[in-house]
């Protein structure tokens, strides 16, 4: 049975350990620990909700138990066929979210990168709909100000819109 969930999955959760980290060979370390726990404890699992947002939980916390080992942030080489341009936005934006307090950063890289809905936002962090919808409002403000305060210009919540709208 876990192995439906893990063809279904799969992807998504490497995509969020990848958001995380920004090192694909950490991510997929990451992303086999989320489901060999999972495998691990799908016998004691017990439904809650959705399987996704178990997943994401177990992945989150994966990724957080990474990140308490200290281990330095590492960025992957980008394609030669990005420009210099591109990859130093990608590099810029990375350091930006990673810079964010970890429960608006969470918020951020879910409803962003993830492209979930505030609903599975909430289920994943344990959270209700509304603190979800002011935590990513306050990432998203937060980052707006740093791009505003790194460049000189906007800080009228557009250049978080794009920043955002980038990942």
């Amino acid at each position: 049975m876990p192995e439906k969930w893990i063809r279904k999955y799969y992807d998504e959760i490497f995509r969020y350990c990848y958001h995380h980290v920004g090192n694909r060979t950490v991510a997929e370390d990451l992303c086999q620990d989320t489901f060999v726990s999972f495998i691990e404890h799908y016998g004691q699992y017990r439904s809650m909700g959705k399987m996704k947002n178990y997943l994401y939980t177990i992945a989150g916390n994966k990724c957080r138990d990474y990140y308490r080992k200290k281990a330095p942030l590492v960025m992957e080489k980008v394609p030669e066929q990005e420009t210099g341009e591109r990859m130093e936005e990608a590099v810029i934006i990375r350091q930006m979210v990673c810079s964010l307090p970890e429960e608006l950063r969470e918020a951020v890289v879910l409803r962003y990168f993830q492209n979930l809905k505030y609903a599975e936002l909430a289920a994943i962090l344990g959270i209700s709909s509304s603190l979800a919808k002011y935590r990513v409002k306050k990432g998203v403000e937060l980052l707006s100000a740093m791009e505003g305060g790194t460049h000189g210009t906007k800080k009228d919540g557009k250049a978080a819109e794009t920043i955002c709208g980038g990942m």
